[in-house]
């Protein structure tokens, strides 16, 4: 079956599940006609698969043979090296209330990830080993993560369960599962009551009161698909169990539907498509072995359209398209590419895929057993036009052009209609600058005071001197006017009363990339500053900018006007960036209408 969630449990007429357990939710207030239990209707697909393995891979070779495939040559000698590491890395008061007085999370999540990570190592290492001269040093992991006062990250406080304590009782519920009673019995009840305390119970009393639930953005995936596998694989009640995951499928229902727009893309871009993903991919696999198939999430149609999205905001050479928060260097997880391909068809990804290692066990169990080990050739860049996520892409000769509309309360949201990613040989000339430092600020309401996440740091225009505001009403649109071309309407992102009108047409053919915005007022007009930025260098001169690569050089020519160069170094420095970025204007006075058309041609090095 291919259904969602409430498809799949209504077609069961089961009466309500028995209450009166250890964790058991209170029974509503009877009602003249009782609504559908999803409970109790999922109660028998659960049964019906009891018994079978959850990861049925881990027994299809025994570790010896796991550890001389190719997947774990490449994760074997990073887990090995696990040993170096002398000391646990210690989470402490002080570390953790530093976010609180600084806004920095690096002083307490590094150690925090360090000892996952450690645990992870010394867990793949022992298990493909088959060597107990490690188990001391996992027990003491174990131990030091079930002492830690919460699982929860400072800069999370207050959420309940996070991210990160969901990935912790995941992985560790996962160890328990890998090692079983090769880890002391005393260590095996500690970690089971800790991730009892600090997720189970917890969630089953509240979990559909979560914030994340609602699916809007990676959390859900990653918390809900995090918390099922955990039941899947430490809940033995089975009306405790149906419970839960009546509200984890709920909850990825929502995910499904909400963070990823209805022609499949995620706003968040790459990363965190791979992110929000990655513990959804891995529950669906698990239900639909203790389901004997009856749930296959990943059999649902939308699936396919989210699988093309890496491919539509590929950019070649290992760069993608660094809308919101993302990153212009990324890659898909090999198990990601592996297992949603096989779903799906999208066999592109298998050329998309990274790195195999991580902190995260579920992830490297995954790659070691849902991939070959081989990278397949890079896929061939593809034109690609979403119009309800408002991404268009095109490819024309050695030209990448990636440019948005949509709005401005997305999901990790900047200020950014209008904007777009130019690229000439693999390497971007102009660019979306991506993140910018993750602390408090960042996510606090003085995240637009940053030129990373506003309209100043981005390729759009500045109108009377005001940026694009925050909102869902503050939006653009996107068409597609012919081959190659787009043309964007993006008044209302600025909020300007006088602004009647803005538009933005972009053309890219045979290599060169033509750029026209126009402009009209209510009255005498505004000054309109248009603007390009770029981590590359810079020389302008009158009426043209030369931005110059390690390739080439690529040159705009501006109808009207001059370019300034401005170096925002300030702004990198406080957000870490090891690059400097450059803002190129030039300003257009006052006028009833205006329009700047712009000609960008590029040419190679030799």
């Amino acid at each position: 079956m291919k259904n969602t969630l409430l498809a799949v449990l209504f077609v069961c007429a089961l009466g309500p599940a028995v209450t009166g357990c250890r964790h058991a939710v209170a029974p509503s207030s009877p009602v003249a006609e009782a609504k559908p239990d999803p409970a109790a209707k999922l109660l028998p697909l659960l049964e019906a698969g009891k018994g079978k393995p959850l990861f049925p891979e881990l027994t299809d070779r025994i570790p010896a043979e796991w550890a001389a495939t190719p997947a774990a040559a490449q994760l074997l000698p990073w887990a090995r090296e696990g040993a170096s590491v002398k000391t646990i890395p210690e989470t402490t008061y002080t570390l953790y209330r530093r976010f609180k007085t600084t806004g920095d999370r690096p002083p307490y999540e590094g150690p925090y990830f360090e000892k996952r990570t450690l645990l992870t190592r010394e867990v793949i290492a022992a298990w493909l080993d088959h060597s107990d001269a490690r188990i001391s040093r996992i027990n003491d992991l174990l131990w030091s993560i079930c002492e830690e006062t919460t699982w929860v990250a400072p800069a999370h406080e207050g959420r309940g369960i996070d991210l990160f304590a969901a990935e912790t009782g995941c992985d560790l519920a996962q160890v328990l599962l890998l090692l079983g009673d090769r880890l002391p019995e005393e260590i095996r009840s500690r970690v089971r009551a800790e991730i009892n305390r600090r997720i189970m119970d917890p969630y089953l009393a509240h979990g559909a009161d979560y914030s994340w639930g609602a699916g809007r953005n990676n959390w859900t995936g990653v918390c809900a698909g995090s918390v099922g596998q955990t039941f899947l694989l430490l809940e033995d009640d089975p009306v405790l169990l149906s419970q839960a995951l009546a509200t984890v499928l709920a909850q990825l229902d929502r995910f499904i539907a909400n963070a990823f727009t209805g022609d499949g893309a995620s706003l968040e871009g790459i990363g965190y498509w791979n992110y929000g993903l990655s513990h959804y991919v891995s529950f669906a696999e698990m239900l639909r072995g203790r389901t004997n198939g009856a749930i296959d999430l990943l059999g649902q149609e939308k699936l396919k359209a989210i699988a093309q999205y890496p491919g539509t905001v590929y950019l070649g050479n290992g760069l993608y398209a660094s809308f919101a928060d993302a990153h212009e260097t990324s890659d898909v997880e090999p198990y990601l590419a592996a297992r949603i391909s096989q779903r799906t068809g999208a066999n592109e990804l298998l050329g998309l895929v990274g790195n195999p290692t991580d902190w995260r066990l579920n992830t490297l169990l995954r790659n070691l057993t849902w991939w070959d080990g081989a990278k397949a050739a890079e896929p061939p860049l593809r034109d690609a036009f979403l119009p309800q996520s408002g991404i268009a892409k095109f490819v024309s000769g050695p030209a990448v052009l990636a440019i948005k509309a949509g709005h401005n309360d997305e999901p990790h949201n900047h200020n950014d209609i209008g904007s777009f990613v130019l690229c000439y040989d693999g390497v971007v000339c102009l660019c979306d600058p991506g993140a910018g430092l993750y602390n408090a600020d960042y996510f606090s309401k003085k995240r637009y005071d940053n030129v990373f996440a506003n309209s100043y740091g981005h390729s759009v225009p500045r109108i009377g001197g005001k940026l694009q505001q925050t909102g869902k009403q503050f939006n653009g649109t996107l068409e597609c006017t012919g081959d190659k071309s787009v043309a964007i309407r993006f008044e209302n992102a600025y909020g300007i009363p006088e602004l009647r009108e803005a538009s933005r047409r972009a053309a890219l053919q045979d290599g060169t990339l033509t750029l026209e915005d126009s402009l009209a007022f209510n009255g005498a007009g505004m000054e309109v500053e248009e603007a390009f930025v770029t981590w590359q260098k810079v020389e302008v001169n009158g009426n043209t900018a030369r931005v110059t690569t390690e390739k080439g050089t690529l040159l705009i020519t501006a109808d009207q006007g001059s370019f300034t160069a401005e170096p925002l170094k300030a702004a990198c420095e406080a957000n870490h960036k090891k690059g400097l970025l450059t803002r190129i204007a030039l300003v257009r006075p006052a006028a009833p209408t205006v329009a700047t058309r712009f000609t960008m041609q590029y040419t190679r090095k030799g």
